[in-house]
């Protein structure tokens, strides 16, 4: 199977930057934001990043999410394979987080699940973004579909994704969190970090101020080094994440990205939240 007839689909929970996408034909689904009565396409267009979290705060109710449906998921497969494709690689937010993986391998089946593979990216935002980018060059690069399997694996293996939340009200009205344990936070203005593997949001430190919260983040972030690539990860806080870059910069590479995280995993953090995703350069070995 030559690299042209193989194409590099995701969710828009990947957070991969449109100029990416659009330079390697990589499809993005749009998964779907609710506020009040309205269900929004997540596709960094129907619903402005900056705006949506600027208003977050004053919303009378809790916006929630939502996967594409089935339906539209074999659309988005349809389209894809009328442009002469033979297989579509198709990376998405894990299952155990999200219904989209689930409604892409029923769209997969109505129309021909033998033309589609589905990988559970264990992982979240740019996390995915890391899969999804790797993915596609090896796939414009002349690489077959194993091989391209067998990177993704790889890319995950060296990924790490961490993060500081900077309250955990959102949280704590998703649901996402024990009440109690938010309550405590947000009394004693504990800003905890976050880590994303296998699939697990896990909270691997707690610290008093922010200050404290940013040193354990930039140990976390050096400690992947080398880094082969890097993106600083923010919800309405780019003043933060450029500080922090400035913090670590003689470890950074020089093609940095600066990502506002989706709204869709947005509604359940907040706005003010920093964090990193890294690729360590010993993916490739």
């Amino acid at each position: 199977m030559t690299s042209s007839r193989i194409r590099i689909a995701a969710d828009s929970v990947c957070d991969l930057p449109a100029d990416i996408a659009g330079r390697l034909n990589i499809h993005i689904i749009p998964t779907y934001v609710n506020i009040g009565r309205e269900s929004i396409p997540d596709d960094g267009v129907s619903l402005d990043r900056e705006r949506f979290y600027h208003e977050l705060p004053h919303m009378k109710a809790q916006p929630t999410t939502a996967a594409p449906s089935p339906g539209d998921a074999a659309a988005f497969y349809q389209s894809i394979l009328a442009d002469g494709v033979d297989h579509i690689l198709s990376i998405h937010v894990p299952e155990k987080l999200s219904g989209t993986l689930n409604a892409m391998r029923l769209g997969a089946e109505a129309v021909g699940g033998d033309r589609v593979t589905l990988v559970d990216s264990q992982q979240l935002t740019f996390g995915i973004g890391l899969q999804v980018w790797a993915a596609a060059e090896l796939a414009a690069g002349g690489f077959g579909l194993e091989a391209v399997l067998d990177a993704i694996e790889r890319v995950r293996r060296h990924t790490s994704v961490y993060a500081i939340i900077d309250t955990m009200e959102y949280l704590r009205r998703s649901g996402r969190v024990n009440a109690l344990t938010a309550s405590i936070g947000s009394l004693l203005k504990i800003r905890p970090i976050v880590s994303v593997r296998d699939a697990e949001v896990s909270a691997i430190s707690r610290q008093r101020t922010w200050a404290r919260a940013e040193q354990r983040l930039r140990a976390l972030t050096l400690a992947q080094s080398p880094l082969e690539r890097l993106a600083l990860l923010h919800t309405a806080n780019m003043a933060g994440a450029k500080k922090f870059l400035d913090s670590i910069r003689d470890s950074a590479p020089s093609d940095t990205l600066f990502i506002e995280a989706t709204p869709t995993l947005g509604a359940h953090i907040g706005p003010g939240s920093i964090g990193v995703a890294t690729l360590n350069a010993d993916w490739r070995l």
